[in-house]
């Protein structure tokens, strides 16, 4: 127990070192809008890519926490989406808002899966995640469907990334201090 515990703390200080680098990203981004889409495309291209494998790394050998037994797929799917970010930079205004609402609908889905495994073991604090989550679908479809266009495209980014991330400390933070009931229960 006390291995899935250590795991499980790990993962969560990962998860939120992340999240805040993701939010930092997008105060740099709406700050300095005026950098070429290139160099904008291959940051964003190489924080997916580092995410996903994180997010695969992080899942390795740790199954056992029935949280996190989805990571290997939305870990590969972060790494195909820097990927193809990376590979294509130039044209980041035309990908980037369909990318980064698909990215968003793909954490939102995480967060509702962590909402169902949270509901079977009848913890209270799901109903904010679940929330949350409908909130980030509803943002990656709004991206999807309404892009954004010309220089807006750069701050309206950094905007949607440092809110995504926001929610995202919230639920890691939230899910840290109850990390030990989720444990318990969990097992």
């Amino acid at each position: 127990m006390k291995k899935v515990e250590t795991e499980f703390e790990k993962i969560m200080k990962i998860e939120i070192v992340f999240s805040l680098l993701y939010a930092l990203l997008g105060i740099f981004i709406f700050w300095k809008s005026e950098m070429t889409n290139n160099v904008v495309g291959i940051l964003i291209g190489m924080f997916f890519l580092i995410s996903g494998m994180l997010t695969i790394f992080t899942s390795i050998d740790k199954v056992k926490i029935k949280l996190f037994h989805y990571n290997i797929f939305f870990g590969i799917l972060s790494i195909v989406l820097g990927i193809l970010i990376m590979l294509n930079p130039l044209s980041i205004i035309n990908i980037l808002n369909i990318s980064l609402g698909i990215w968003t609908i793909v954490k939102s889905i995480n967060k509702i899966i962590y909402f169902v495994i949270l509901k079977k073991v009848k913890e209270n604090s799901n109903k904010l995640l679940l929330v949350s989550a409908l909130f980030l679908f509803f943002l990656g479809i709004l991206l999807i469907i309404y892009p954004f266009r010309s220089i807006i495209v750069t701050k309206a980014v950094g905007i949607f990334i440092l809110l995504i991330n926001i929610l995202n400390i919230n639920d890691l933070v939230l899910l840290k201090k109850r990390g030990e009931v989720f444990l318990k229960l969990l097992k």
